[in-house]
């Protein structure tokens, strides 16, 4: 399990994230804060709960997240399946500044944290509610 030191204002693990993508931190914080929209409609709420619990700051970006919608609710998804999701997933990204290349290094970078926190199972979870995220991933 990784453990973060604690020091006011800094977020050390968007900071180490943000040093290794070779982007502002901002951009690394609103790339994750679009990965966590995407999770808080595709898994389950305790599971998306114990998501937030591994990634330092993740719980105060998830409270400006708005609602999820009912499971099957978003057109794209319905329409496209795992390829809505793909398409979902990329513009959220792109919206949030992050840019295509680093799309895929900053979503390994959240896995490897969410494993890196004893949550293996977890990610399991995530790649099977999101195919399109473990295609991105290279079938991680």
């Amino acid at each position: 399990m990784r453990i973060w030191p604690n020091k006011p204002g800094v977020n050390p693990f968007l900071l180490s994230l943000s040093e290794k993508l070779g982007l502002p931190e901002a951009t690394v914080q609103f790339g994750l804060a679009a990965m966590l929209g995407l999770l808080k409609e595709k898994i389950s709420v305790p599971d998306f709960e114990e998501v937030l619990g591994m990634i330092p700051g993740a719980q105060g970006l998830a409270a400006s997240l708005p609602a999820a919608p009912a499971a099957g609710a978003g057109l794209l998804g319905g329409m496209f399946g795992s390829a809505g999701d793909a398409i979902k997933a990329l513009s959220a990204f792109q919206r949030a500044g992050v840019p295509t290349d680093k799309i895929a290094p900053l979503a390994q970078g959240v896995f490897d944290q969410v494993r890196d926190s004893g949550g293996t199972e977890l990610i399991g979870k995530i790649s099977e509610s999101i195919p399109a995220l473990k295609a991105m991933l290279g079938g991680r």
